[in-house]
């Protein structure tokens, strides 16, 4: 993992980078650092949604670039959270129906659930999309 860079920006917005690898054990660490930096700003009462959002997000994310890096994006934007990940796969993620007895398949689902806005944005430098996620302050 790279260190974190956590920016204050202005009094009314912060941010915060992580890079971690597409692989399994960074998706608890993804979970974790969200929990550190939303308690930081102190939003105790955001963290269980967003860490399973960031969960979600990240493997979806993993699945689509494995092996390489993602980037964790959260952004304290004065009256939302947005949670975002960054991966180098050009493919858009598409919500698609699921089978309940599916192991997987949901994670889509759980975000336009627990989100009060979400999204896919595609990214030009460095190549590749930002699927993210917003809850509400």
């Amino acid at each position: 993992m790279d260190t974190s860079v956590i920016n204050a920006t202005s009094p009314y917005k912060m941010d915060a980078t992580f890079k971690l690898r597409a692989e399994p054990a960074s998706v608890r660490t993804a979970r974790e650092l969200t929990d550190v930096v939303l308690m930081s700003w102190a939003l105790r009462y955001l963290v269980d949604p967003a860490k399973l959002i960031v969960s979600e997000l990240f493997t979806n994310a993993a699945r689509a670039a494995p092996g390489e890096d993602l980037y964790l994006l959260l952004d304290n934007e004065v009256r939302t959270v947005r949670l975002g990940v960054w991966d180098s796969s050009p493919a858009m993620p598409v919500i698609e129906g699921h089978d309940l007895e599916d192991e997987s398949g949901r994670g889509l689902h759980i975000v336009a659930a627990l989100a009060d806005g979400h999204g896919v944005a595609p990214v030009s430098n460095p190549r590749g999309k930002v699927v993210w996620a917003r809850l509400t302050i």
